[in-house]
């Protein structure tokens, strides 16, 4: 218990980032399993990358790294299988 309120002093973390190594999907292309989606980039933890992604494709994303725009949501790698 704290005697006062902590204020950050900004955004933590400032971006929106992935708590897991996985693939980086857009929901919608989740809604009838199970998906197949075309791999089509990687960004790892530091990375500046910001692949495009389309209806059907994901990226390959490690923990920690930013979260491509137009992606909303991460499936952690153990959940997916590669053909």
């Amino acid at each position: 218990m704290l005697a006062e309120d902590v204020t950050a002093s900004g955004p933590v973390p400032a971006f929106a980032n992935s708590a897991m190594d996985g693939y980086a999907v857009r929901w919608d292309d989740l809604a009838s399993l199970p998906a197949r989606l075309t791999v089509v980039g990687e960004v790892a933890a530091g990375s500046g990358e910001d692949p495009a992604i389309s209806p059907g494709e994901c990226v390959r994303i490690m923990t920690g790294a930013p979260v491509p725009e137009g992606c909303d949501a991460v499936v952690m790698q153990e959940e997916t299988e590669q053909s």
